[in-house]
């Protein structure tokens, strides 16, 4: 029964390869740079590692890590940042190395950034095949591969009067053909939106609490992914606070979060630590095989103190 049920899982990946192909991950939050270059260095300087184990317990089901950096370059209103992620499923393997730059162009209500990203993919087979007998008939398919240029694009805005963002881009703007394998990667399109609200500010209590919710939706043109996020922060003390969520998936999965973080330093405007972790109770067809999806994430920042302005006096002026 395992052995059908992964054949029909690699089936249905190959039957949706030109469909969602981009990862997908319920700490979306933190991900922000890999579908969205404009998002790339908004704060200091941030290094993200997630893993996820989808479906867990059927067999040859995804498993996804990521690894992405970046950092704000403040003197020149810009921001850097690479991205490496590792898909597997089945027999088939994708990676994806992309670099990001960004413009961020300050206004008076808030940032408006506008972001690159070029890179590549690289797509692989590596089959495993038992024949009834004992001759391996030669044309069965072997293991191959293909890599081609990849491209992304973004805008990205931060307000300054109110905490909340939005943004739009899509992804594999010339979607790569690999040829070697006929395989071709779909253009994704994203919308990303959120608001941190600090709720005991606005019912005056005494501990701190804020509220952040955000939504996330991706499509390729034949299908969409919708997610709805709501996420509470409750402060231990001023260098530490515990987190929990809950993301709703549309006909896919619910998911629960719950995450820690704190300052090495005592002090959240140095540098902040974050560990999340994360189930998702499936909701689709495969929920009666598998067990829900594990995801854990560990998140690093560090905020540098602003550049200092030079001044330059003239001497028989009193300064």
């Amino acid at each position: 029964m395992k052995k059908v049920l992964s054949f029909a899982i690699c089936a249905l990946t190959l039957q949706l390869s030109y469909a969602q192909q981009d990862k997908q991950y319920t700490h979306y939050m933190f991900d922000k740079i890999s579908f969205n270059p404009a998002a790339t260095g908004t704060r200091g300087y941030c290094g993200t590692v997630i893993y996820r184990n989808q479906w867990d317990r059927v067999q040859d089901a995804p498993n996804t890590t990521l690894l992405n950096v970046q950092a704000n370059l403040q003197q020149y209103n810009m921001g850097v940042g690479l991205s490496f992620t590792n898909d597997a499923i089945g027999f088939q393997r994708n990676n994806t190395v992309v670099l990001n730059a960004a413009y961020h162009y300050p206004t008076n209500a808030g940032v408006l950034s506008g972001g690159l990203g070029l890179g590549i993919v690289n797509v692989g087979f590596d089959p495993t095949w038992i024949p009834p007998q004992t001759m391996v008939d030669a044309l069965l398919p072997t293991a191959s591969a293909g890599t081609g240029f990849d491209m992304n694009l973004g805008l990205y805005w931060h307000g300054s009067s109110a905490p909340y963002y939005v943004g739009l881009s899509m992804t594999h703007l010339a979607p790569p053909t690999l040829k070697s394998i006929n395989f071709k990667v779909a253009r994704h399109y994203y919308v990303i939106a959120g608001y941190d609200l600090p709720l005991s500010d606005m019912l005056n209590w005494g501990t701190r609490v804020d509220i952040k919710p955000s939504t996330l939706i991706k499509a390729d043109g034949a299908g969409m992914v919708f997610d709805v996020n709501i996420m509470g922060d409750v402060w231990l003390n001023n260098y530490s606070f515990l987190w929990g969520g809950f993301t709703y998936r549309l006909a896919d999965a619910v998911a629960l979060q719950l995450g820690y973080a704190f300052s090495p330093v005592n002090d959240m405007k140095k540098n902040v630590l974050k560990f999340g972790y994360s189930f998702d109770i499936m909701t689709n067809p495969l929920n009666t095989y598998g067990k829900g999806t594990h995801e854990l994430m560990l998140n690093f920042c560090m905020f540098p103190p602003p550049p200092v302005v030079p001044r330059h006096g003239n001497p028989f002026i009193l300064q």
